[in-house]
């Protein structure tokens, strides 16, 4: 075990880009999610994204077509490796937008330990985002850091999950890349469209004004002669398309689960 993990962390020392895959799972009222999550740890930066990314960057660069698509989890984090400073982006419809912000954590690291195949994981417990946290870290895996903004215990985070059981991450896979990976065309920009740098209150009111009418671009489509389809749905008449409208908020507000529940967006209550 010893000369196993031993071999691991010169692997990792070695690696520009040491690259884990966590597999995160979201309760919402009608649509639970599972999405497969990229953490990825070089020497200046560790970046937190959909691995969907990952594959659409890749049959990008195979086929030389660029080929796209939006986040699925709404956690896509850049900081400093070893930071607290994070930068969260956000894509909406056509804008892409980033927030800044300085996110400290108080861990208490307790003394109850367990297996994971090889490795001896750590509990730890934390308050974040309004919500409880435990984390099980791996002190053999000589990085600080962990999912979306978690870091700084004294190894790789294994497992995270609430109190509530609405957000969880297992760590599934870890890979080594001799290069530095670069997410420039999916995190940092997206596709071509460079973030627009908003405070909170700014993103939560773009937000709020996309919930009052989220058929808003589809009326001016359908009052100039095109054509909308939701949900393969062709949509005719503006009355059709007040009633998708209503459907459209009621499924934002059911499907509503922020994983920091202090900066919620205050949609209206159901």
């Amino acid at each position: 075990m010893i000369i196993l993990i031993f071999t691991l962390i010169i692997n990792l020392l070695c690696a520009q880009t040491n690259r884990f895959i966590y597999e995160m799972q979201i309760k919402s009222a009608e649509r639970p999610m599972k999405i497969n999550m990229v953490l990825d740890i070089d020497k200046n930066f560790t970046k937190f994204y959909d691995y969907d990314f990952l594959r659409n960057d890749s049959i990008s660069k195979k086929t030389g077509q660029n080929w796209q698509s939006n986040t699925q989890s709404d956690q896509l984090i850049l900081r400093k490796t070893n930071s607290n400073e994070n930068k969260a982006f956000h894509d909406n419809m056509f804008d892409y937008f980033v927030i800044e912000s300085k996110d400290e954590m108080n861990w208490k690291i307790e003394n109850e330990t367990k297996n994971s195949a090889e490795y001896t994981l750590q509990k730890a417990t934390t308050n974040f985002g309004g919500r409880k946290w435990t984390a099980w870290f791996c002190s053999a895996i000589p990085f600080q850091e962990g999912p979306y903004k978690f870091r700084g215990l004294p190894g790789l985070i294994f497992e995270l999950q609430d109190d509530k059981g609405n957000y969880s991450y297992t760590l599934s896979k870890s890979t080594n890349l001799p290069e530095t990976f670069a997410t420039t065309n999916f995190l940092e920009t997206h596709y071509g469209n460079q973030p627009v740098k908003v405070s909170l209150k700014q993103f939560q009111k773009v937000k709020l004004d996309f919930y009052s009418d989220p058929t808003a671009e589809m009326k001016k489509a359908l009052k100039g002669g095109g054509t909308v389809m939701i949900s393969g749905e062709k949509i005719t008449s503006h009355e059709q398309l007040d009633q998708k409208r209503k459907f459209l908020q009621k499924d934002i507000l059911n499907n509503y689960n922020p994983i920091e529940l202090d900066k919620a967006i205050p949609y209206p209550k159901n």
